[in-house]
């Protein structure tokens, strides 16, 4: 996962609030990784359980050690330009953000714009949804562990 995107996350939940019941993205819930990973043996990705987005992982060489995750609740989300909604964590608005936008069947563009001196650097990835089912054993633990909602096979 890229170091800026984690540090990020921390600075914007700084503040809590009470997340929504249910939130609106374009995508479904679900493990989300790069499109160039293969989900049998991806150790890194996304996860949006209806509530909760953030990354989930194994860290260390080759992912030998974890699983870590840092889910936070989306506190709100709306649509903005370019097809991209907006989620919001922790009742923050700040100079940054977090967006995602369907690209096709189980296909969707992340972006997260954060602050840097006086601009924004945006990055964006490009992301496919993994079936828990295709996921290799330890995914699927890291998932049970961390989003037992999603454990479906």
């Amino acid at each position: 996962m890229r170091p800026l995107i984690a540090a990020f996350i921390a600075l914007a939940v700084g503040q809590p609030a009470m997340a929504q019941s249910s939130v609106e993205l374009p995508i479904a819930p679900g493990f989300w990784t790069n499109d160039t990973e293969r989900c049998g043996n991806v150790h890194h990705g996304y996860v949006f359980d209806g509530k909760r987005w953030g990354a989930l992982y194994y860290y260390g060489p080759g992912g030998s050690m974890g699983p870590s995750a840092e889910l936070e609740p989306i506190t709100r989300s709306r649509k903005v330009e370019g097809g991209f909604t907006d989620m919001q964590f922790g009742g923050v608005d700040g100079a940054g953000y977090f967006r995602i936008k369907s690209v096709g069947p189980d296909r969707a563009l992340y972006r997260v714009g954060a602050p840097f001196r006086d601009e924004i650097q945006v990055s964006d990835e490009a992301l496919i949804r993994c079936g828990y089912a295709a996921l290799s054993p330890r995914m699927q633990a890291a998932i049970r562990r961390f989003a037992p909602t999603l454990a479906v096979k």
